[in-house]
């Protein structure tokens, strides 16, 4: 009788661990894109130089170990660690840096005064720079143009790197269009491969496009495409 009780216990804890393991990996996989999300649909009402930085102080206290605020930085930073662990995709990390401008003293404890975000592939293992990269650089001050985006081709025509940067006079539009991540990048197996994968918002709005040629280091640009 207590052979039959213990074997029938082992068999529903074996298919409790059976049925419970990939759950488990399910939101373990899918929680850092939820955040993500979350911490991108938060950032719509943060504008450079007119949000007071107390409030992306209060926003970093809701994300735990996702965050941290340090002295005039606060930094949000989410990472697809189990595919990677897993080897099912190359490691992927979505990146927010928001820097404080004038006096921490105030009411509002200063202004945000630089608001950066990033997606960043890489290879498995020690070997070789990044597989592409999206940067986006939203400052309070800067030269030329409000908007200004580029994208690098490798010689076999592939986005590897796109970057955005942006001012304070830049349009709602370009601002939306600067953040407008692709974090499927984060659960996607096999990973994502392109810049224009991470960042496909930019690509028709980019005012050039760098290609490196395959018979020469040196970068020949395109004409615009906007």
């Amino acid at each position: 009788m207590k052979q039959g009780w213990r074997r029938r216990i082992a068999i529903e804890l074996a298919w409790l661990v059976v049925i419970g393991t990939p759950v488990l990996l399910f939101f373990l996989i899918t929680i850092p894109r939820s955040h993500a999300a979350r911490l991108l649909r938060e950032l719509k009402d943060v504008q450079v130089s007119q949000t007071q930085f107390r409030a992306v102080e209060a926003l970093a206290q809701q994300y735990g170990d996702d965050a941290a605020c340090v002295a005039d930085n606060c930094l949000f930073q989410f990472q697809n660690t189990w595919l990677h662990r897993l080897r099912l995709a190359p490691r992927t990390e979505f990146t927010v840096m928001v820097r404080r401008h004038l006096n921490p003293g105030d009411s509002g404890g200063g202004q945000v005064g630089i608001l950066d975000l990033a997606m960043l592939v890489s290879p498995n293992g020690d070997g070789g720079g990044a597989i592409a990269s999206a940067l986006v650089f939203e400052h309070m001050t800067g030269d030329g143009a409000p908007w200004n985006a580029s994208i690098t081709l490798d010689p076999g025509g592939r986005a590897v790197r796109t970057v955005v940067e942006l001012s304070p006079q830049a349009s709602l539009g370009h601002r939306r269009e600067a953040r407008s991540f692709n974090l499927a990048c984060l659960t996607k197996l096999g990973g994502c491969k392109s810049s224009r994968e991470l960042l496909r918002g930019v690509w028709d709005s980019a005012r050039r496009i760098q290609s490196a040629s395959k018979n020469s280091a040196a970068s020949t640009t395109l004409a615009a495409v906007h």
